[in-house]
């Protein structure tokens, strides 16, 4: 990725006073066409116009035509951000302009808190999308715009087409979809496998530098989950959650053998698929927590959130299997038995990143049934492996 962008993005993500204090940080707006100062963040898709949507598309590309309509389809939405697909109408039909562009909007905070969050959550974010369009590492969109302004921010992707997984089954065995993100996921580890914290850009996060922050919003989230996991929570997992919170921090500071750039929230519902037939492809979208990590991350991530307790068991082996082999055609070496080690050991990422979820979300939590799901899949997961005798055995390293 360019030191251009990084810079423009470090300067503008906290400007926020005054009339135009919307930044666009993606192209940089020095030399671009009169007018595109205009291109202030959008609250929401109803925001959009004709006008903002043709500035922003030729700050990318200026032979694109004027746009003259469009008409928005809903892909997705969460407690951060709102994902939507534009169809764009141009006054000249004969260029290469897009058919389609995907736009992402981010939603009002709860707390001004989080403020600072999302805005280095987009920054890094924008960071990632160019840093992997110059890499070719996974499938992703490509980078088109993006801009900031306080506690909104707007990213204009690439439409790579496809659609988000849509089931309210639990499967009892794993689906294509499974296999398609864990072969996006073998090749971005892959590929930046030798990625170390001294020498990774500093858009990307360090377990070890937030250890402290994680370990009191884990507290926080624990605390929001004692008033009401009753009913949602066996005891025994809750048990599990308490007691972990006196091993966060130790946990994040443990330092990994193999590290690479890790998508940091690998669920299905930030992946886009294309099916033709029996093929499925899968699209990396929602990059906002990426950073330097263990491979089995973004594994333990997918699995433990998005598979069943039935699926996870009889598919577990054979999708781990699959990774390796698909990692190691990077040439480095990750033995099937030193993954199954490290996958045991990061079973407990995507449990702190549920956890830390419940304390932002702590006045909507007992309507969360998604959440509660995950929740007790991971603890299933980490009693299933045993994880905690790993944990306390490395914390004795760390000590």
């Amino acid at each position: 990725m360019s030191q251009t962008l990084t810079t423009h993005i470090e300067n503008t993500a906290g400007e926020r006073s005054g009339a135009g204090a919307g930044s666009v940080i993606f192209p940089d707006l020095r030399g671009s066409r009169e007018g595109s100062a205009d291109l202030a963040a959008l609250q929401s898709p109803e925001a959009l116009t004709e006008s903002w949507l043709s500035a922003a598309l030729q700050l990318c590309n200026p032979q694109w035509p004027e746009l003259v309509g469009f008409s928005c389809e809903p892909l997705s939405s969460n407690d951060f951000d709102i994902l939507v697909r534009l169809h764009l109408r141009f006054a000249d039909t004969s260029g290469a302009a897009p058919a389609t562009v995907l736009a992402k909007f981010s939603r009002p905070l709860p707390t001004p808190q989080w403020e600072a969050f999302i805005r280095q959550s987009f920054a890094r974010e924008a960071s990632a999308y160019q840093e992997l369009n110059s890499h070719y590492a996974c499938r992703v969109p490509g980078l088109i715009f993006a801009a900031a302004d306080g506690q909104q921010f707007n990213l204009l992707l690439e439409d790579c087409g496809g659609e988000f997984y849509a089931s309210d089954a639990s499967p009892d065995e794993h689906q294509p979809e499974h296999e398609a993100v864990l072969q996006e996921l073998a090749q971005l580890h892959g590929c930046f496998v030798r990625t170390s914290p001294a020498s990774a850009p500093q858009w990307q996060l360090r377990q070890r530098d937030n250890a402290r922050f994680i370990a009191h919003r884990y507290r926080v989230g624990v605390d929001a989950l004692r008033e009401v996991y009753a009913g949602t929570l066996a005891q025994g997992h809750f048990g599990l959650v308490e007691k972990f919170a006196d091993y966060v921090a130790d946990w994040h500071r443990y330092e990994r053998h193999i590290l690479t750039l890790s998508h940091g929230d690998a669920r299905l519902e930030n992946v886009l698929f294309q099916r033709d037939g029996a093929t499925c492809r899968a699209s990396l979208v929602g990059w906002k927590l990426a950073g330097v990590r263990n491979p089995m991350y973004d594994v333990a991530s997918l699995l433990s959130n998005d598979l069943s307790y039935v699926a996870r068991n009889n598919s577990e082996a054979t999708l781990l299997q699959r990774y390796c082999r698909v990692f190691e055609q990077s040439g480095t070496q990750y033995p099937f038995r030193e993954a199954c080690e490290d996958y045991r050991f990061n079973l407990f990422g995507p449990l702190i990143f549920n956890i830390c979820a419940t304390g932002f979300l702590k006045d909507s939590l007992a309507q969360n049934t998604e959440l509660m799901k995950r929740i007790r899949r991971n603890c299933m997961a980490i009693f299933d492996w045993d994880a905690m005798s790993l944990m306390q055995k490395r914390r004795n390293v760390i000590a």
